[in-house]
């Protein structure tokens, strides 16, 4: 007798099936939605969770699987318990319990269960016949492309224009161009100077402004430092040992001093002990950044959490620290994490262990 496929039947037409003594299988309406990652379509469903303070017989499942069975009450009950007690057993011994179309069970390094649904049966009655289906994005023209494509066909049209009258243009510019400073050079030259005597050539350019004559300055040999002079801004951060929040510091000697505001580093550890063994169940994760050194991994835990997401440190990978946004189970929930990552970070990726 396999009871789950009697809790898989009762989840089409309600909302939660309790199994004494286990937990209660709860399902929750999801309204359809648009995986942009794969470009996926999902059809509405009904997502099932498993809470475990519901463990009380409300008579459900086992009247179902005395008229399927053709049992008494009192047996169907045995049956229920029977399968509890298997399913405890195995989930004890292999960390894991499968149940068929319903979901996965697991059991962690603290002896906490955890139940990961099976994504591949829709017990939405309404989205029957539904199924996800995948499709290539449409790729519409931006409006910069679009105002781009009407700047060129302007360009076009005008230069069309323009090159009619080129060549004529050329040419009276070109005439303008000699005969304007030719006419003014005829004038002004014979007005400022006596073309009968000695001429100095050099006067000629009327771009020359004599009034204001070169004046010689001496020049001044510049400041010249001892080495002892210059003091190191680290060595005098090693030797301050006061509290205070800023300080002073002069590079010269007997020069005037800028005051520095020190930044205390008050970075809380973030609890890594347990990531170890998290992770040989945690196989999917959604990275937000590596680092060569741990202190800086460790601050962008921190930052991360108090985002609100399950953030932590999953290793080293080629020598690198690597942070996760939160891990996952299943690839098809990490897929979906990684959507919400993306809009904190449009970098963070998605890493299989």
């Amino acid at each position: 007798m396999k009871i789950e496929t009697y809790i898989s039947q009762l989840l089409f037409y309600h909302e939660c099936v309790i199994v004494p003594n286990l937990g209660g299988f709860v399902g929750n309406y999801k309204p359809a939605y648009i995986q942009p990652l794969q470009h996926k379509f999902h059809a509405p469903s009904k997502q099932i969770s498993f809470n475990k303070n519901l463990t009380t017989n409300d008579g459900l499942l086992a009247h179902y699987i005395a008229e399927k069975e053709t049992l008494s009450y009192e047996q169907a009950c045995k049956e229920i318990e029977a399968f509890v007690l298997t399913l405890k057993n195995t989930l004890k011994t292999n960390k894991t319990a499968q149940l068929e179309n319903i979901g996965t069970f697991l059991l962690d390094h603290e002896h906490k269960i955890h139940f990961e649904p099976d994504l591949s049966e829709n017990y939405l009655l309404a989205s029957y016949g539904l199924s996800s289906f995948q499709t290539l994005p449409i790729k519409r023209i931006s409006n910069e492309e679009k105002i781009t494509n009407d700047l060129k066909i302007v360009a076009q049209t005008s230069a069309k224009i323009v090159h009619l009258n080129e060549n004529n243009r050329k040419k009276w510019i070109a005439a303008a161009i000699i005969a304007i400073p030719l006419s003014f050079l005829a004038f002004w030259i014979p007005t400022n100077y006596d073309l009968t005597g000695d001429i100095n050539y050099a006067k000629l350019n009327p771009f020359i402004d004599d009034s204001n004559k070169a004046v010689y300055t001496e020049r001044k040999e510049p400041t010249i430092f001892n080495e002892d002079d210059l003091l190191l801004l680290e060595d005098v951060l090693k030797n301050d040992t006061s509290k205070s929040t800023y300080l002073s510091f002069s590079w010269i000697k007997d020069e005037q001093p800028i005051v520095i505001e020190l930044q205390k580093n008050n970075i809380a550890e973030p609890d890594t002990t347990s990531v170890a063994l998290k992770q040989k169940q945690l196989r999917y994760h959604i990275i937000a950044g590596c680092f060569s050194e741990k202190k800086n991994a460790k601050r962008m835990v921190i930052q991360l959490q108090k985002k609100g997401f399950d953030a932590s440190i999953i290793g080293q990978r080629k020598g690198l620290w690597t942070v996760s946004y939160n891990s996952h189970f299943s690839r098809n929930q990490a897929l979906d994490a990684l959507v919400l990552a993306k809009s904190d970070n449009r970098k963070a990726w998605l890493l299989k262990m």
